[in-house]
């Protein structure tokens, strides 16, 4: 089973759209997205229906989440988001379809959440750039990982691999064009990084291709200055916008 993984779309339909075209010329069996294919970018509907047509499995985001149920501890900026998107998707019966979706999914040996296996919707999942925050990761993973090996996130908009045995990607160490790590039986925690607003200083969308064994880092370019004009148009906050332009 070829898997190719999603998330944070973000309603930004020209990175969805070359992501998409980008996995169909690797023709996965499947496509699981993670959530938050809404917030921050001008196209939540259009974005929803590609989403929901092409996903096999599709996550409630926090995003999601905030649209149904409000977005009070959002920051003023993702806030102004969340409200105009839910008056654009208002009379649509795209709130019905979101309502309807599950915040984990479970398979096998696989986990698949928006944020972390201890809270799927809003907990992150950090890099392990530090000895302290390694120790965590490792801890996290033989202390919660008990009856699965890999969880695959999103949430965090960076791309990273992280196991028990120190295996992060991308670190200092790292061959810059090796995209492609074995996992075999090791447990690790899989965060594919984002489709529509990446901030691992790469603007590129990210999308991930999982085998069974081997997890595979694919970035796409997208004509960013189409969404850029599309939320200046909108009247959304400038630095949704600007963000787009350098990966942060």
């Amino acid at each position: 089973m070829r898997t190719a993984l999603i998330s944070d779309v973000h309603a930004n339909l020209p990175a969805l759209e070359a992501v998409m075209l980008d996995i169909e010329r690797h023709r996965p069996d499947e496509i699981i997205c993670l959530g938050d294919t809404v917030g921050y970018g001008p196209q939540p509907a259009e974005c929803l229906a590609i989403v929901r047509e092409r996903c096999s499995t599709v996550l409630m985001g926090n995003h999601e989440h905030a649209v149904l149920y409000g977005a009070e501890q959002f920051t003023p900026l993702a806030q102004v988001a969340i409200d105009w998107t839910a008056r654009v998707l208002h009379n649509s019966d795209t709130l019905d379809y979101m309502s309807s979706l599950s915040c984990e999914y479970r398979r096998d040996n696989l986990r698949f959440v928006h944020g972390s296996i201890r809270n799927p919707l809003l907990d992150y999942v950090r890099e392990a750039d530090s000895p302290w925050a390694f120790f965590h990761l490792v801890r996290t993973l033989q202390d919660e990982f008990k009856d699965f090996n890999i969880c695959f996130v999103g949430h965090n908009h960076r791309a990273f691999l992280g196991t028990e045995v120190g295996y992060i990607f991308p670190h200092d160490n790292a061959p810059v064009s090796k995209t492609n790590f074995h996992i075999g039986d090791e447990k690790a925690y899989v965060s594919i990084g984002s489709v529509g607003q990446p901030r691992d200083g790469d603007w590129r969308s990210s999308w991930v291709m999982f085998d069974g064994s081997d997890v595979e880092f694919h970035r796409v370019e997208y004509n960013r200055e189409v969404t850029i004009g599309l939320i200046q148009k909108a009247g959304l906050p400038e630095f949704l916008a600007e963000r787009l332009r350098f990966g942060n």
